[in-house]
């Protein structure tokens, strides 16, 4: 691949893999689909952690875990996105610590690696193959 093609297909694999992983599990929260617990389910996570969870809390962290996700993929606004996304999924791995590392025993592995990859993307931007790139060639009115 040539002229930078090979480092924007990474960076829209990367994006479409992360913002993809992130948005059925936000999706489940907000309303239940893909066996997720639901927004009162999700409430009920958030008390189990000993973290606040009266309305809209539930629903305000949901939509922003739709909102990111989404925006991560589609590469809209996707530093910012990322950002966020990030600081989402790294608590959740801060909540994860206290089972020890290992994904499988409910550990931090898993979301840490998400994390990481997130804050690539934020600091890497979203590449040409992204509607921030697409809108800063002018290529979309």
């Amino acid at each position: 691949m040539r002229d930078g093609h090979g480092l924007d297909l990474a960076l829209l694999i990367l994006r479409v893999a992360a913002g993809g992983f992130l948005l059925p599990h936000a999706l489940g929260k907000l309303f239940g689909w893909f066996n997720g617990p639901g927004l009162a389910g999700f409430a009920g996570e958030l008390r189990g952690f000993g973290l606040p969870s009266s309305a809209p809390l539930p629903l305000l962290l949901a939509l922003l875990q739709v909102v990111a996700g989404s925006a991560v993929m589609l590469g809209w606004q996707a530093r910012i996105a990322a950002l966020v996304a990030a600081a989402f999924i790294a608590f959740t791995a801060l909540l994860a610590l206290r089972n020890g590392w290992f994904w499988m025993r409910g550990g931090a592995e898993y979301p840490l690696l998400w994390t990481l990859a997130l804050l690539a993307i934020a600091l890497a931007g979203p590449g040409a193959w992204a509607v921030d790139g697409l809108l800063l060639s002018g290529d979309i009115a």
